[in-house]
């Protein structure tokens, strides 16, 4: 009996000069990785700040009209624009002629200076695709705007589905 519960207490000891260590490390690793999820979540507490006072701007800019402060960050036509719901209809790639050149092929950097940046893209999850340009004029209302979308492999155009003008 003495032996075994001796052996229980050795074991038992090694284990908590052992493993203390270890327990230590993974609590500083943990409170690194704390700090740095808090630091991020503060940066993004900002952005989403600066965004909501963008988004508040540019609603008073409809709003208003014609009484846009010139410091805004958008112009007196812009807020008109905003007001009419026309302001997709001054982008390149709403323009039949500029979809000419897109084709098969090409790069990434020649469709952004032949329609502009796209509204929205997106990293695919398809294996022979790694990314797509959105072309659209509202994500919303399916029934009345233009859509485009362009699909890149390895930095080249692979598919291209261009707007429908004839509406």
């Amino acid at each position: 009996m003495r032996i075994i519960s001796l052996n229980t207490y050795t074991v038992a000891l090694l284990a908590t000069v052992l493993f203390a260590p270890l327990c230590a490390a993974d609590a500083d690793a943990a409170t690194d990785r704390l700090a740095q999820m808090e630091a991020r979540l503060i940066a993004m507490e900002a952005r989403l700040a600066e965004a909501e006072q963008e988004t508040k701007e540019v609603k008073a800019l409809a709003a208003t009209g014609r009484n846009v402060p010139s410091s805004s960050i958008l112009g007196r036509g812009a807020a008109l624009d905003i007001m009419t719901n026309s302001a997709w209809r001054n982008l390149r790639w709403t323009q039949p002629e500029q979809w000419k050149a897109i084709r098969p092929g090409i790069s990434e950097e020649t469709v952004i200076d032949a329609l502009g940046s796209p509204p929205r893209s997106v990293k695919s999850l398809k294996p022979r695709v790694d990314k797509v340009f959105y072309y659209e004029t509202s994500i919303r209302d399916k029934s009345n705007s233009l859509r485009g979308q362009i699909s890149f492999y390895k930095g080249q155009v692979k598919t291209i589905q261009k707007p429908n003008f004839q509406q």
